[in-house]
């Protein structure tokens, strides 16, 4: 009885015999309850068409191995001046974080929105925008600055940029204003932040995150007259 973001989108996933965005929607067959009859037989079966959630998963698992094993984060932390001698760092260190604030606000953020974005495009397009949005932020970090940069936060970058432009009117919540806000101003705000605190010397990837979002904002206009 209220308005949800994709909803017709489900609706006509579900009408088409579409695998669910949802975890928990039960075949007919399962519907019943009782003893012989269980909802999973897989444990990972949460993860089938939710590929969000499985980046979600292995982003925190990286999290506490970066805890657990030293040089973990070494290994796998993009760093401009080895870029060409380690190419896969543009990729593993999406998955690496400098601190539990830093992996909590990212996870936060892509926790709400990037089950949305893969709902609205597919989980194959959901991928390709944030990798490919995290890569093009690490390119756009390394040609800016030889410091090393980790973080998810490039590609949650590209997601906002991409629902921004898909779905603008999706109404956005930013603490503590108890006013929602469309998320293409959201986007703006912070890539207005990022723009103006470019060399300010706060240890944050600024252009790693306009870079993101840049990509994100390009992709969004490619697939808005396909979805």
């Amino acid at each position: 009885m209220h308005w949800c973001a994709a909803l017709e989108d489900y609706k006509a996933d579900l009408e088409a015999g579409r695998t669910s965005s949802s975890p928990f929607e039960f075949k007919p067959e399962r519907s019943g309850w009782g003893p012989e009859k269980r909802v999973y037989t897989n444990p990972l079966a949460i993860f089938s068409g939710n590929y969000s959630f499985l980046l979600l998963f292995l982003i925190s698992i990286s999290f506490v191995l970066q805890l657990l094993i030293p040089g973990y984060t070494e290994l796998l932390i993009l760093n401009p001046t080895h870029i060409m001698e380690r190419p896969w760092t543009l990729v593993t260190h999406l998955f690496l974080h400098g601190s539990f604030m830093h992996f909590l606000i990212n996870m936060l953020v892509f926790f709400f929105f990037a089950p949305v974005l893969e709902r609205k495009i597919g989980s194959t397009k959901f991928l390709l925008i944030f990798f490919l949005a995290g890569i093009f932020a690490g390119i756009g970090h390394s040609l800016t600055s030889v410091i090393p940069s980790l973080g998810a936060s490039g590609a949650v970058y590209g997601v906002l940029g991409a629902l921004a432009v898909l779905m603008p009117k999706l109404k956005v919540y930013i603490f503590p204003l108890p006013i929602p806000v469309e998320i293409w101003i959201v986007v703006i705000l912070f890539a207005l932040y990022d723009f103006f605190m470019i060399g300010s010397g706060d240890m944050i990837a600024h252009t790693a995150h306009l870079s993101g979002l840049f990509f994100g904002l390009l992709a969004g206009m490619s697939l808005k007259k396909t979805v």
